[in-house]
């Protein structure tokens, strides 16, 4: 078994290297970008965009650091009416949680950075690009050519929903991966079960959680079940992983080649290094907090130290004019779960002011409503609310408000009355 799974390992390098990848050497560089204390970040920045000088959304070459500060923000529907120069290489599509399908195009090289980076954070963790993957995804694509890319890449796609969830997971420990790789709800729902079931899962490294937002008592549950550590990535399909989390607990900016900034807490990233298509100041719809850590382990010193996901999705509201940040409950949900030893998936969706839908995957340990007035008391509570306003509370249980294969814990369902 050692054998084939070695095999399989030097099949997916060997990959690259038929493809004309050029993967070793783009991961010494990342290597070396991030190793240099000395490295003189805004200097390397200039010089990529002096070489590349890529197109901002003003129409216009940008040379430096002082240009790009100087363009607009390009939006995902900018991106799509541009035409670039068709060239040999690499795409990437997405349709993304904010239903903006968008095409990317990547050279050989472009790629190559891409997983090398990718592979830099692996290898903190022990972990090799082209190691045996269980990919905890969608529906597995049934195509000749989608079967022979996951052969070749040395992964295989498991998806727990739905009837045979329970086979599902079966196969998945039988399959004996060296680590796991997924949405974090679906890794979720695969941890529940091995937790009902008894079952154990033997040899598997770490678990990386990506594309939705997960909770620490979360990520607590995923690695008991698992035995084995839970690392966070966070990416998007235009750039692959821009942070991803350190032993410490940390999520650095891991990229050398993005330069990232916030505007009133949205994300803004630029592509020094993107020659196939110009995302400079690139509106990629999330939001972020960042700060400066004194942790060195990966990558750069800065951290996003608050993920909140989609900024469509970001606020929640009493009334016309009063708002809060829909992360409260995330937070509340988490401190009870912690409290309690629960761990469950929600979504939270608001139709109307003052009212909001919990829909929980299965009754919380202490009861429905239990968790109702415990909830109810917290969210008072950090919100200070005036005894006056009253908050309504509908829950629901079941799993039909899951059916697509990502989801969020906030759905901001009200109809906004047009000012003229």
């Amino acid at each position: 078994m050692r054998v084939w799974i070695t095999f399989r390992y030097l099949i997916a390098r060997m990959t690259f290297f038929a493809l004309r990848i050029p993967l070793k050497r783009f991961e010494k560089e990342v290597s070396r970008l991030w190793a240099d204390a000395s490295m003189d970040r805004l200097c390397h920045i200039d010089e990529c965009l002096a070489q590349i000088r890529p197109i901002g959304s003003d129409g216009v070459e940008v040379c430096s650091l002082v240009e790009l500060e100087q363009q607009s923000p390009l939006t995902k529907k900018e991106l799509r009416e541009r035409k670039f120069e068709s060239q040999y290489g690499f795409s990437r599509h997405t349709a993304g949680t904010s239903g903006e399908p968008t095409n990317i195009s990547l050279s050989k090289e472009e790629l190559a950075r891409m997983l090398a980076v990718r592979s830099y954070c692996y290898q903190k963790h022990g972990l090799r690009l082209g190691q045996r993957e269980a990919r905890i995804w969608g529906r597995a694509e049934n195509t000749l050519g989608a079967k022979v890319r996951d052969f070749l890449l040395n992964r295989k796609v498991f998806y727990p929903a739905e009837k045979g969830a329970e086979k599902v997971v079966e196969r998945l420990i039988d399959w004996r991966p060296e680590y796991l790789y997924g949405y974090s709800s679906l890794v979720l729902e695969a941890a529940r079960i091995i937790v009902e079931k008894g079952m154990r899962p033997e040899g598997i490294k770490a678990v990386v959680c990506t594309a939705e937002s997960i909770l620490p008592s979360q990520k607590e549950y995923i690695s008991n079940a698992f035995n084995a550590p839970v690392l966070e990535e966070y990416g998007s399909t235009e750039f692959d992983i821009i942070a991803f989390e350190c032993k410490s607990g940390h999520l650095h900016l891991v990229n050398p080649w993005l330069w990232i900034e916030t505007r009133k807490g949205e994300a803004l990233i630029s592509d020094v290094s993107r020659a196939s298509q110009s995302l400079v100041r690139y509106r990629l719809g999330d939001s972020f907090v960042m700060s400066i850590s004194e942790c060195r382990s990966l990558g750069s010193q800065w951290v996003i130290k608050e993920l909140h996901g989609r900024t469509i999705n970001q606020f929640a509201y009493l009334s016309p004019t009063e708002k809060f940040h829909a992360v409260v409950f995330a937070r509340a949900v988490d401190a009870y779960m912690s409290l309690f030893g629960d761990c469950f998936r929600f979504m939270v969706r608001q139709t109307n002011y003052c009212s909001f839908d919990f829909y929980l995957s299965e009754t919380p340990s202490q009861g429905s409503e239990h968790f109702k007035a415990w909830l109810g008391s917290e969210l008072r509570d950090k919100l200070a609310l005036d005894s006056d306003i009253e908050l309504e509370m509908s829950f629901f249980l079941g799993e039909g408000w899951m059916e697509k294969d990502k989801y969020t814990y906030f759905i901001q369902d009200l109809v906004f009355e047009k000012s003229f």
